[in-house]
């Protein structure tokens, strides 16, 4: 039995003191609209020829360190969110956990199970980011994260994970962070104005499809030929597809304007494309299904984006919200693609290698499914939330059995 004993905790603030002048750090809109809940990540690596030379008491000093100081650059993740308007950039920090594991990396990795993901992640924490450092018997480690997704986007994390692992490592060649969000997009006062939309709970589970590139490559061909020989394979029907039903996935909504933002640029900077989904009323063939996601995302061009912008932006987005607050009350089934696929997730080197997993945990969420790239052969690992007798469903359907590698619970 894989058991997690968390040997100490502690508070990482920043190693400089917030200015002044920047201790109010204002929401943009899209930061007041997400939702105040936390995502998951992990990190493992193994104790390479670099890593074990380091012991790991010294490994977590390292990463202790130069957290703080990452912080300094990163200064909002150290602070409070207040009544959904400001962050109080008052040095508070960060939980830090640090945990040890009884058995190997290795054992993880050959059947990662729900209860075994969920010890390695940070609980009972109250900043902004909790960070966990779990080290197992072989002298790897799991680097586990919950980040507050109201100021911490993919794109953000992704440059703050990468920021923070090159100053661990001395790289010194850094991007420090921008917030360019609350002149984007202004703060607004939301009440009434906008529908709260909140991603339901349920009795879920989640599991994890792993699908090989060349499977990858083969799914687009037949998506491709369907579109050019309108081929009458239906999509499969299932209990959750008999009523209505949408679908949104994160669109990255940073102005691609001359010249286009930075990579360090953080905060939330992502927006919904919303595409129909077929009913028993509406059958419709794969490529067809492919298409409305493809349209529904292209939508979010250049020319929406600068009309998302600035004070005159707030209508646009406000009627993105109102209409799907307008289809939840109708028993509309919504499900939510988010991809962290291109965020640079396995390039976090520490200075002992790169992460040779990244995964997430179940959510309590249901219908969200969150693409993750494979550290190799341009693979996809698709980690499905959805209730139980959703999920016996979808599972069986032998379409989707015959794209992928592995199915396993998480």
């Amino acid at each position: 039995m894989v058991k997690v004993d968390i040997q100490a905790r502690e508070t990482i603030k920043p190693s400089s003191s917030t200015p002044q002048n920047l201790k109010i750090f204002k929401l943009s809109l899209l930061d007041q609209i997400a939702p105040p809940e936390y995502v998951p990540r992990i990190f493992y690596y193994a104790c390479n020829d670099k890593a074990k030379f380091i012991k790991p008491q010294e490994r977590i000093n390292q990463l202790k360190e130069s957290l703080s100081q990452a912080l300094t650059l990163i200064y909002p993740l150290a602070g409070r969110v207040r009544e959904n308007l400001f962050i109080e950039c008052n040095d508070e920090g960060m939980d830090f956990l640090e945990a040890k594991v009884n058995c190997t990396l290795l054992e993880i990795l050959n059947q990662p199970e729900v209860s075994m993901l969920h010890q390695f992640l940070p609980h009972d924490y109250y900043s902004q980011l909790a960070i966990q450092v779990n080290i197992f018997s072989c002298g790897g480690m799991a680097i586990g994260t919950c980040a507050l997704h109201k100021i911490v986007d993919g794109g953000t994390f992704s440059s703050f994970l990468n920021m923070w692992a090159e100053i661990t490592r001395g790289a010194g060649d850094y991007l420090s962070p921008i917030f360019p969000g609350p002149n984007l997009f202004p703060p607004r006062d939301l009440s009434g104005l906008v529908p709260r939309f909140e991603v339901p709970k349920a009795k879920c589970v989640t599991k994890r499809f792993v699908f090989p590139g060349s499977k990858i490559a083969s799914l687009k061909k037949i998506i491709t030929a369907s579109n050019t020989n309108k081929n009458k394979n239906l999509l499969p029907h299932s209990k959750w597809s008999l009523s209505p039903s949408i679908m949104t996935h994160a669109v990255d909504s940073r102005p691609r304007n001359d010249p286009p933002l930075p990579k360090c640029a953080a905060g939330n900077l992502s927006w919904l494309a919303i595409a129909p989904a077929p009913t028993m009323e509406s059958p419709r063939e794969l490529h067809h299904l492919a298409n409305e996601i493809r349209n529904a995302i292209k939508k979010i061009d250049k020319e929406y984006k600068r009309k998302m912008q600035g004070e005159n932006g707030f209508p646009v987005i406000s009627d993105s919200l109102k209409q799907i607050g307008e289809l939840v009350p109708k028993n509309v089934e919504v499900f939510r693609f988010i991809s962290w696929a291109n965020y640079r997730l396995y390039e976090a080197d520490f200075g002992w290698g790169k992460p040779i997993w990244v995964s997430t945990a179940a959510l309590a969420f249901k219908n969200i499914i969150i693409f993750i790239e494979t550290r190799v052969n341009s693979g996809l690992e698709a980690w499905v939330t959805m209730e139980e007798q959703d999920m016996d469903i979808f599972e069986q359907n032998q379409e989707l059995r015959s794209f992928v590698s592995s199915i396993e619970y998480v």
